[in-house]
């Protein structure tokens, strides 16, 4: 197919201020055949109303309202009835530039050994629009990956070499590896991303080029700022990890591998415990 129905998922929950920016990122994508789900996680606060604008703006936005569930729930609630043969993600207060998602369908259509492209992404905070190749606390997780020259699941081993909203999945990746746990609290991507390595998924970045990447905003209220939730959502990511029998293939669990697990769990136990006032200090300092 030259022209496939891409399906682009947006979860929210109380962020209607930002959701007005995600959306119209959406309607200015040069790629036109699109469906595009807000999927309104139990907000208490006005989503439904901005949401429903859009609806009525253009019929390729849908609107899905959920009791509150969490993150993963909403992104496959989104899912199950999403109609497109791409799976593109978009956090609510994020963007994707213009030409990402026709260039990925590109990419896509052009190599079936591909499963899933991957843009690049930038940092943003504030109104003033200036992009970082930092996020928090100078966090630069991006790696350059090539389905044929850098084994992914070595990658993930380590750490989660992107964001939700850079990949584009054919929607075969969803049919074969299933959909996100909803019984992690967070790091789902990483989990999610770690079985698409661990089932063979052939991932390929496009680059970095202007006007392709996924632009994520830096604020007090994005759960990568919250410490707690991400300490346990680690705790409960790790211990899942280390018990798939397909991690275990390609990592047996040796004497060291234990130690530094014991060591990984907890250093993320410990953080629970830490008064926040410290962790803000550490951010700021760091």
């Amino acid at each position: 197919m030259s022209n496939p129905l891409v399906s682009i998922i947006v979860p929210c929950y109380n962020q209607a201020q930002y959701l007005d920016e995600a959306l119209q990122s959406v309607l200015d994508q040069t790629y036109a055949n699109w469906e595009c789900i807000v999927v309104n996680d139990g907000s208490e606060d006005n989503t439904e109303e901005v949401a429903k604008t859009w609806v009525e703006k253009d019929k390729r936005f849908k609107y899905l309202f959920q009791e509150n569930e969490g993150l993963s729930s909403a992104r496959n609630a989104g899912l199950k009835i999403a109609k497109g043969d791409y799976i593109q993600f978009l956090d609510s207060d994020d963007l994707i530039e213009s030409e990402k998602i026709k260039v990925q369908i590109d990419a896509l259509v052009s190599d079936p050994e591909i499963d899933i492209s991957v843009s690049g992404y930038r940092y943003f905070e504030g109104s003033t629009r200036e992009l970082k190749a930092m996020g928090r606390n100078n966090f630069f997780p991006e790696v350059v990956l090539h389905k044929n020259d850098v084994d992914t699941k070595d990658v993930l081993n380590v750490k989660n070499p992107m964001v939700i909203s850079a990949p584009l999945y054919r929607v075969s990746v969803f049919e074969k590896v299933g959909f996100f746990d909803e019984e992690l609290v967070s790091l789902e991507d990483w989990d999610f991303h770690t079985r698409c390595a661990l089932h063979g998924m052939k991932f390929q970045h496009i680059g970095i080029e202007i006007n392709t990447r996924t632009l994520v905003r830096l604020h007090s209220k994005s759960m990568m700022r919250n410490d707690e939730i991400m300490s346990i959502g680690k705790l409960l990511f790790l211990k899942k990890r280390n018990h798939n029998p397909l991690y275990l293939q390609y990592f047996p669990v040796t004497e060291k591998v234990i130690v530094e697990s014991r060591l990984k769990y907890f250093k993320s136990l410990l953080k629970l415990f830490v008064p926040p006032i410290f962790l803000m200090i550490k951010r700021k300092l760091f």
